[in-house]
């Protein structure tokens, strides 16, 4: 069996936790970024995701490398990856990723919140940019969130206490979010090709980098019913499929809540072994059907 792997962004969380799972299983692992990052066995530099010529150049190494895992580690990348997701397989790598519809939904926290909210899960209440300054604290009220619609994690999140502070929130590309207070969970999932959770962990943010917001600095694995519900719900509302990392937070009452969706590994998976295992057996049986036909 072909045991080669690409990895994108393995500078970054979720990149460096995937290398370090397939290095361990002992596969030949090749990796890109933006900048060179040590560790792979081969290493690649690529565009970011926004440039022109990314595609591309992602196809180029995929041509080149031949493997038969293709693991996206990168917000940005996703929507282009799943875009391509055919043209990727047809060179006999398997990528497990969501529908080019779901990961474009995903991308969004605006999109997300009115897309889950349309079908009866819980979101926070959640404007655009072009709402008015009264409708916005009417509709949210304060303390309330100002942050970017399209961002990995907790980069450029603003907490907005009082309405001079949202007069003085001009950034372009901004959506205003209710804060919700309680305790937040990461939910980490694996969802097979027939819709089902083939792995579901929850892990509680127990440290976050701001305080009250940004990333986890540090992860605890609890048993947590509905957050786990709730995840698998939104996951299978969104059609999505593959490795999926779900942040959630509590409102006062308990009520678990979404607050956005990454559709690839999260940066914590290795708190959830049970996903990257989902995601290597996923890859190991598509290679025996294959060998089987061969």
């Amino acid at each position: 069996m072909n045991n080669r792997v690409l990895i994108t962004g393995i500078g970054g969380p979720a990149g460096r936790s995937a290398l370090s799972f397939f290095r361990e299983k002992g596969s030949d692992v090749a990796g890109t970024d933006m900048r060179e990052v040590d560790g792979a066995d081969r290493f690649y530099a690529v565009p970011p995701a926004g440039d022109p010529s990314f595609a591309a150049s992602l196809m180029g190494i995929i041509e080149r490398e031949r493997p038969t895992l293709f693991v996206p580690t990168v917000t940005e990348e996703l929507v282009t990856a799943a875009g391509l997701a055919d043209d990727i397989r047809a060179l006999g790598a398997a990528v497990f990723i969501s529908p080019v519809e779901g990961t474009e939904t995903a991308a969004s926290k605006l999109k997300t919140a009115r897309f889950l909210g349309s079908r009866g899960l819980a979101v926070p209440v959640t404007l655009d940019r072009g709402a008015s300054r009264e409708r916005i604290l009417d509709e949210i009220g304060l303390p309330m969130l100002a942050k970017p619609d399209f961002s990995r994690g907790g980069r450029g999140i603003n907490v907005i206490r009082t309405a001079r502070d949202l007069e003085e929130e001009t950034r372009e590309g901004i959506i205003f979010q209710e804060f919700i207070p309680g305790a937040e969970f990461d939910g980490n999932l694996f969802i097979d090709e027939a819709g089902e959770a083939a792995a579901s962990v929850v892990l509680e943010k127990t440290a976050m980098k701001e305080g009250i917001t940004g990333n986890a600095e540090a992860v605890e694995r609890v048993d947590n019913p509905g957050v786990r519900s709730l995840c698998e719900k939104a996951a299978s509302a969104m059609g999505l499929a593959g490795p999926l990392d779900i942040d959630v937070r509590l409102r006062r009452d308990g009520t678990p809540v979404v607050l956005e969706i990454n559709a690839r590994l999260g940066g914590n998976v290795l708190s959830a072994l049970e996903v990257l295992e989902a995601l290597y057996d996923s890859w190991k049986k598509k290679e025996e059907g294959l060998d089987a036909r061969a």
